[in-house]
């Protein structure tokens, strides 16, 4: 009696994880699809991009052309650092928060932690900075692009910093789908 009952429970449980493996391959092929669709999504708006650049680098002096240059790359690797550190904080306070007060690493942990928070306290004040060139990039733009030009400005550079938003959000998403599905499949054999 009993032991049918275990090997009721054990099959039901299989089926559960082999459902449960079918829907992670189903969200994993749609993420992955989010995925291309976003990459796709910022080849054509760097090709925007691409064309802003080189209006500009035609109608500005080359001072502000160069000011341009540095504005659109910095937006892009600013986004970037404060996305790499804001994940690094969260994992590093995720391993902490299980571990316990005596734990021997927990000392290692919270340095790291409040390094992190540190840095990325500074990269908030970069970003702020950067927040108010783009404010001082988009007068001089003004001056020299039409109204349909200086449209496609600011839609490059809003979506520039979203995509890379997007993209880690959707890379991060995979990750994690793809370790609990090895996760699953490990527990199954």
């Amino acid at each position: 009696m009993r032991r049918r009952l275990y090997q009721r429970t054990a099959l039901t449980l299989g089926k559960k994880k082999e459902e449960l493996m079918m829907r992670l391959d189903r969200k994993l092929v749609v993420l992955r699809a989010e995925q291309d669709a976003v990459r796709e999504e910022g080849e054509v708006n760097e090709a925007l991009g691409a064309r802003v650049a080189a209006r500009v680098s035609v109608v500005a002096r080359p001072p502000e052309a160069s000011k341009y240059r540095n504005h659109v790359e910095e937006v892009g690797k600013i986004t970037s650092l404060l996305l790499g550190l804001s994940g690094r904080l969260a994992r590093a306070e995720n391993a902490l928060y299980g571990m316990p007060a005596d734990h021997a690493e927990r000392k290692i942990l919270e340095s790291k932690r409040d390094k992190l928070m540190d840095q990325l306290e500074e990269a908030k004040i970069l970003k702020n900075n950067i927040d108010k060139r783009s404010v001082n990039m988009s007068a001089i733009l003004a001056k020299y692009l039409n109204e349909e030009e200086f449209a496609d400005y600011q839609h490059f550079i809003n979506m520039k910093a979203k995509l890379i938003v997007d993209g880690r959000e959707i890379q991060d998403k995979v990750k994690l789908g793809e370790e609990q599905l090895a996760a699953l499949k490990e527990a199954i054999d």
